[in-house]
Order: structure tokens, then sequence, then C-alpha cells
């Protein structure tokens, strides 16, 4: 499906990764088919997955296009080809990777939304251990009294 979205829509994308080619003028479909089949022919897509959800946005007047990789693993998508092929149609493409352009083409400043994650990620732990961890008791002695911890005079 080629979605057509805002320049906002991107910048909340922070949890996303994907490829934008920049500059792609005319039909995305021709431009999804194109981009798929010589991503085929390369051996970076496999396994006979393709792309099929894309989102068209415009930034400084150029149409570009998100190749997002949400359900692609490493037995779909070579990773390391598309890097090596993302450099060698830089001229041609514009290529670059979504966490890339956010911050340089948007202003995105992902370190904020590092920062926010990790302190929310922190508290998240720090309270499923305080569930994990079961309430202290005192411990008996033998014969069933409790010690005494109060310290010795």
């Amino acid at each position: 499906m080629i979605k057509h979205i805002q320049t906002d829509s991107v910048r909340a994308m922070i949890k996303t990764e994907g490829l934008v080619l920049q500059g792609c003028g005319g039909d995305p479909q021709e431009w999804l088919d194109g981009i798929n089949e010589m991503l085929t022919e390369a051996g970076i897509l496999q396994n006979g997955r393709k792309f099929t959800d894309i989102s068209v946005f415009t930034q400084d007047g150029l149409t570009n296009i998100l190749f997002p990789f949400d359900g692609m693993d490493s037995d779909t998508l070579n990773i390391g080809k598309l890097a090596m092929w993302r450099l060698q149609t830089h001229d041609t493409f514009g290529g670059t990777w979504l966490s890339d352009y956010l911050p340089n083409k948007l202003g995105v400043d992902l370190a904020v939304f590092d920062k926010k994650e990790s302190v929310i990620e922190k508290i998240r732990e720090a309270k499923a251990a305080a569930k994990a961890t079961p309430q202290q008791t005192p411990e008996k002695e033998h014969g069933g009294h409790e010690k005494n911890y109060e310290p010795e005079v």
C-alpha cells in the first residue's frame, strides 16, 4: 500500500527504521516496483520478500519515499548488502537511513527520545523488580521464635 503522509508524520517515526529515497518524482508505484526489482536482483531482498507498504512525503521541494523495515529480518533483508547498495547509489537516489534523515533533514533530536525511553525503561525495570522480590519477613530461629535483629549493646 502506498501512503501519502505529511512530514510531521515522518518526524514521529522515531522507533522505525527504513530507507529514505529522495527526489522520487513520478508514479510511486513505478518506484516501488523498480526498487523491489533492483533489490531482489542484488540479493538484498530474499526469499521472495518485497516491500509492499511505503510512505511518500515531501520535504524541501522533493518527493521522498520511505521503505520501512518493519517485519523484515535477516532471512528476508540482507542489511549489509543494502548498506553497500545505498552507498553505491547515493548519487542517484539520495538514499539515507530514516534514523539519519530525522536529525539531519527534519531536526529531530533523537537523544531526547533515547533519554526519555531510558528513564521510562528504568522505571519499568524497577517496578518489575519490586514485584518479583518477595516481601521481607523476619527469619525465625529453630523452634519458631523470631531472631532479634536489634544491635547488641
